[in-house]
């Protein structure tokens, strides 16, 4: 009978432990691969995986309402630009995860290499933002900015021309993985504009 009541107290504290695990922990070597391949070893898995969840909830298989697909969430026309962009990574397949944080790595190392910035976590916010509202926002928004290299606190408040709800989404979308979902995943290697108050 004890042993039975052991069994039961183990299976439900296993039980609890995985209810409870991230979702993007089974994919962590393979963001670190990826990452890395593209970054380098001081890639900041954290907000790579941090973007993941904030576009899927590390689901692999999910369909967004605006048809954004897969980990990754690209979109039809985003995922063939990626193909066009990086041909070693073959047809688009956002649905596969590998091939979606192949893509996601590239796309956000093109653009951060696009976007005006005076530091890193500047770069990525704007990065960050084009990811999800696309590259000529961004870069309109830069144009009008009395200071396009400052993203937090000037630049991210420029409407290039998105409809208000679009905008005030895509402005938190950098705010949202840089400075409240990447801590999740903070063991995963360096944090973007640690210790920044934005």
């Amino acid at each position: 009978m004890r042993a039975l009541l052991a069994l039961l107290i183990l299976a439900a504290s296993l039980t609890a432990q995985f209810a409870h695990a991230d979702p993007c922990d089974r994919y962590r070597a393979t963001l670190t691969r990826e990452a890395q391949a593209v970054f380098g070893l001081g890639a900041p898995i954290p907000a790579l995986a941090a973007q993941l969840m904030k576009e899927s909830s590390c689901r692999a298989d999910i369909t967004a309402w605006d048809d954004g697909r897969g980990l990754a969430q690209f979109m039809d026309p985003t995922a063939e630009q990626v193909t066009r962009l990086f041909p070693e990574l073959g047809a688009p397949d956002p649905y596969n995860p590998t091939w979606a944080m192949r893509g996601q790595a590239r796309f956000n190392r093109w653009l951060s290499q696009r976007v005006k910035a005076v530091n890193e976590c500047h770069r990525w916010a704007a990065t960050f933002k084009g990811y999800n509202a696309g590259l000529g926002y961004v870069q309109r928004a830069q144009r009008l900015s009395p200071q396009p290299g400052v993203w937090f606190g000037v630049t991210e408040h420029i409407n290039a021309g998105q409809s208000l709800a679009n905008f005030q989404a895509s402005r938190q979308y950098p705010r949202k993985i840089i400075f409240s979902l990447q801590r999740r995943y903070a063991s995963w290697g360096p944090l973007l504009c640690n210790g920044v108050i934005a």
